[in-house]
């Protein structure tokens, strides 16, 4: 998907963090909160292959297609979004602690071994980010430039959706730059009050105040623009077009989204960096405090080292530490403590065994692909999920989940 959007454009853990915002400071959560996860450790358990070493695309019980988008774990039911099967794939047991393990319902499909796109309050087109919030269930449907609310989280196939969105009602996908459309919405996610999500082709982050009830809810708040009819890519000025470099307010194409409900974290993937807003913001267009990935506001290359990013797709944190699947370097970069200033650099690195190696695939860390993966390595990670215990991968390329454990 990722080559398609450049060629025309050139939650996931809720529950947790909205105990930490209730309970815990953003940066005072117990030790006990961090995942101890070390440089280049192995995989404990692959979801989607039935070993570490296969990669093949399958629309099974057991396999996925290509991934994209934090995967959920809701009332103890994992739920994997499966974006190239257009589907979300559920394992009623929680996160499966043996390779290959089947699933045992799916939504937005009649059957595992079915595929097809559909615009229906029971089908999916492409979804990417599950999460849970408030006792309901959130898909967002990329394809179909919608967000889609269960008030109960679905636990059998094809369960139909309550709320849809981004759209006026079930049954359309238009794309809009307007205050209730959307425009291939990658992530979101919420608190039990509040709805973010990431607006991604309309270069602008939405927020709703209160969790939408009916169909169509309109935000109250948006980010990277000052109104809610413009959309184009680092425009400052707002003249409708894009400017030379971006600030601390604009966003070229952003893709995932996180909060504890005080601060607020946003991956800006095409400008290569993860803006922060210590405290949630209360004004359209109001500019980010920080600024990770890059070493200032203003600067927007792709790097590589352990302050450097290659359009970081999506990230995760428990509200001490910060996960950011850095998709084109082929890692994930771990942060013990959150950001406090602009170009930090990150403290360990997953699928890498080191900061300067950046090559899918590359075990032996000789700077050429291998003709496998490994339970080590990855190729263009595309979503990540923390929980207390672990932390899942969504391995794009490589068609699996990669669950890591301390």
């Amino acid at each position: 998907m990722k080559t398609v959007l450049r060629a025309l454009v050139a939650t996931a853990l809720p529950l947790l963090a909205g105990l930490l915002a209730a309970g815990c400071g953003t940066q005072t959560a117990p030790a006990s909160t961090r995942l101890a996860l070390k440089t280049f450790q192995a995989a404990s358990t692959v979801v989607g292959q039935p070993d570490f070493v296969s990669s093949a695309a399958a629309t099974t019980q057991n396999g996925v297609g290509d991934l994209y988008g934090d995967a959920g774990l809701i009332g103890g039911v994992f739920y994997a979004p499966d974006y190239g099967n257009n589907r979300v794939l559920g394992y009623l047991n929680g996160i499966p602690s043996s390779n290959g393990a089947p699933a045992d319902f799916v939504l937005g499909q009649s059957a595992f071994n079915s595929a097809a796109p559909s615009s229906t309050a029971a089908g999916l087109d492409q979804p990417q980010t599950v999460f849970g919030a408030a006792g309901r269930f959130f898909v967002t449907d990329y394809g179909n430039s919608r967000v889609l609310i269960w008030n109960t989280p679905p636990t059998t196939t094809q369960a139909p959706a309550d709320i849809v969105v981004g759209q006026g009602g079930f049954g359309t996908s238009l794309q809009a730059c307007s205050p209730s459309g959307m425009s291939k919405p990658e992530s979101a996610t919420a608190t039990a009050s509040k709805l973010i999500v990431a607006d991604s082709h309309n270069n602008r982050v939405l927020v709703y105040n209160s969790l939408p009830t009916s169909n169509g809810a309109t935000p109250d708040l948006v980010l990277g623009q000052n109104s809610f009819t413009t959309c184009a890519l680092n425009d400052d000025n707002q003249d409708g077009a894009a400017d030379a470099a971006p600030t601390a307010r604009t966003l070229d194409y952003p893709t995932d989204v996180w909060t504890d409900g005080t601060m607020l974290i946003v991956a800006d993937a095409a400008n290569n960096r993860v803006l922060i807003w210590k405290t949630f913001p209360t004004h359209d267009f109001q500019s980010a405090d920080i600024v990770v990935g890059q070493p200032d506001m203003a600067s927007a290359n792709p790097g590589a080292g352990a302050a450097g990013m290659g359009w970081p797709y999506f990230l995760q944190s428990n509200g001490v530490q910060l996960f950011v699947a850095d998709n084109d370097n082929s890692r994930v970069l771990a942060f013990d403590t959150i950001p406090t200033g602009n170009g930090a650099s990150a403290d360990e690195v997953l699928g890498q065994s080191d900061f300067t190696h950046v090559t899918q695939n590359d075990d032996n860390q000789d700077g050429v692909a291998d003709a496998t993966p490994s339970a080590r390595t990855m190729y263009y990670p595309s979503g990540l999920l923390l929980t207390k215990d672990a932390l899942v991968v969504a391995d794009e390329r490589n068609s699996r989940f990669l669950v890591f454990r301390p």
